[in-house]
C-alpha cells in the first residue's frame, strides 16, 4: 500500500483550521518516540520503514551491541556525514530504553480541560540520519510526505554501498541481505511450447489488493470482501497471457506467464 506524497485531503480545512494542523505536523515530523509505545513521527513513511528495521534481529544486532564502538573508531570527522554512525544513534534510541521514559519536562496547555492529561516521552530527533539519508535525492532531502516503499529501497540502496566501501576494514556483516529473493519466471509460448526461465533478484514485490464488493446498506454504504495475504500472492503468481516475440516461432504469440 502506497502513502500518499501530498496534503490535498487537508485542503478543505478553512485557513486557520489548516494553519493549526500544519504548525502541530511540522513541529512533531522530525521527532522519533521511543520503543515502547512504537510511534515514531518524523513523518510516517520513514516512521513505518525504520520501525520495521530495528524490529528485525538483524538490524538489532548490527547496530545496536556495536554502537559505542563505532562512535570511538569512526574514520568520519562528522558524524553527520557518517551514515553507520546514524544507524547506530537511531538503534541506540529505539532500543536501549532510556528515552522510554515519561517526559519530565512536558508543559500542560493553559487552555486544557480537567480531563486526563497524555503523557508522552522525550524521545530522540533522528535530524542528521533524515538529512543524510535524503541528501542529493529530489524527494526524501524535501519535508514533503513520500512512499515508504520508495524510501525503504532507497535506505536499502544507503546502506550497502556505505557497507560495500567500509566492510573490508571493519568486518561488517550486511544486514539488509534478509530482505533479498529470487522470484523466478516461467514463460511459455502457446505454439510451440518452448519455455524460458528467468530470475530476477528482488527486495520487495508489490501485490493487487483486489475490491470486491460484499454488500451495500440502505444508505449506500458498501463493505468490501475480506482479502488474505493468500489471495494477492495467488494473484501475483497467477497464469497471465501477454505478447510474447517468440525467437524460435519467429513472430509474435501469445504466452503464458
Amino acid at each position: 500500500m502506497r502513502t500518499e506524497r501530498h496534503l490535498n485531503p487537508f485542503l478543505g480545512l478553512d485557513e486557520q483550521a489548516f494553519q493549526t494542523w500544519a504548525t502541530g505536523w511540522v513541529a512533531c515530523q522530525d521527532i522519533v518516540f521511543d520503543d515502547t509505545n512504537g510511534r515514531l513521527l518524523f513523518s510516517c513513511y520513514m516512521a513505518s520503514v525504520v520501525q520495521t528495521l530495528f524490529s528485525l534481529p538483524s538490524f538489532q544486532n548490527a547496530y545496536y551491541p556495536s554502537a559505542a564502538e563505532h562512535w570511538e573508531k569512526c574514520a568520519e570527522s562528522l558524524p553527520a556525514d557518517c551514515v553507520a554512525c546514524q544507524m547506530h544513534k537511531l538503534a541506540d534510541g529505539l532500543l536501549s530504553g532510556r528515552y522510554s521514559v515519561p517526559s519530565s519536562t512536558q508543559e500542560i496547555p493553559p487552555l486544557s480541560h480537567d480531563s486526563p492529561t497524555p503523557v508522552f516521552q522525550d524521545g530522540v530527533q533522528p535530524v542528521g540520519f533524515k538529512a543524510l539519508i535524503g541528501k542529493g535525492h529530489e524527494e526524501f532531502s524535501t519535508m514533503r510526505q513520500q512512499d515508504s516503499e520508495e524510501f525503504f529501497t532507497h535506505l536499502l540502496k544507503v546502506l550497502r554501498r556505505t557497507l560495500k566501501r567500509t566492510r573490508d576494514v571493519s568486518g561488517e556483516v550486511d544486514p539488509t541481505k534478509i530482505f533479498t529473493f529470487a522470484m523466478e519466471q516461467r514463460l511459455q509460448c502457446t505454439s510451440c511450447n518452448r519455455v524460458r526461465y528467468r530470475n530476477d533478484e528482488l527486495d520487495t514485490v508489490s501485490v493487487a489488493v483486489p475490491a470486491t464488493e460484499q454488500s451495500k446498506d440502505a444508505e449506500g454504504k458498501v463493505t468490501y470482501r475480506e482479502v488474505l495475504l493468500t489471495d494477492t500472492l495467488d494473484i501475483l503468481t497467477g497464469d497471465e497471457g501477454l505478447e510474447y516475440s517468440c525467437p524460435q516461432c519467429n513472430k509474435t504469440v501469445i504466452a503464458h506467464k
